[in-house]
């Protein structure tokens, strides 16, 4: 079941010195967050939830969506790093999609920050997005997925 749907958008704090610059630091997203327990309760997942994120908005960016704002929509949605499939279609829409590993960062201090690596989406998880997420989303992209066998 999609619990979230739609632009996520984060604004840095403003302050007088800096409402000149407010929107160059806006930054959205188009998010999904899909809680797979609520869709199929009779099975037990290794990742509960799937969060898929397209960037939309260039500039203060990093590299990714997971990178700019992912601590942000792990703590507004109640999530870990252990219970997330993080799924991204980065930087324009003829991107493959990717899925990020987060690790945490030993030298983050008190707040613990993570290293993001990407690797290709796997086949089976191509296939489990495509129950939630309409054709349309996939037919833009010229992913490298081969279909499941069996």
């Amino acid at each position: 079941m999609i619990i979230f749907d739609g632009t996520y958008r984060w604004k840095a704090p403003m302050t007088e010195s800096t409402r000149a610059f407010r929107k160059k630091w806006e930054m959205s997203c188009d998010l999904k967050v899909i809680d797979l327990s609520l869709s199929q309760p009779d099975v037990i997942h290794m990742k509960r939830y799937v969060v898929v994120a397209t960037e939309t908005t260039p500039g203060p960016m990093k590299t990714s969506v997971a990178d700019s704002m992912g601590r942000r929509i792990f703590r507004d949605f109640t999530l870990t790093r252990h219970n997330v499939l993080w799924i991204e279609g980065r930087w324009n829409h003829s991107e493959p999609l990717e899925v990020a590993q987060f690790t945490p960062d030993p030298e983050s201090g008190l707040e613990t920050c993570y290293k993001i690596s990407w690797r290709p989406i796997l086949p089976n998880e191509d296939h489990l997005l495509r129950t939630f997420l309409p054709d349309s989303f996939f037919e833009a992209r010229n992913a490298t997925v081969h279909p499941i066998k069996g």
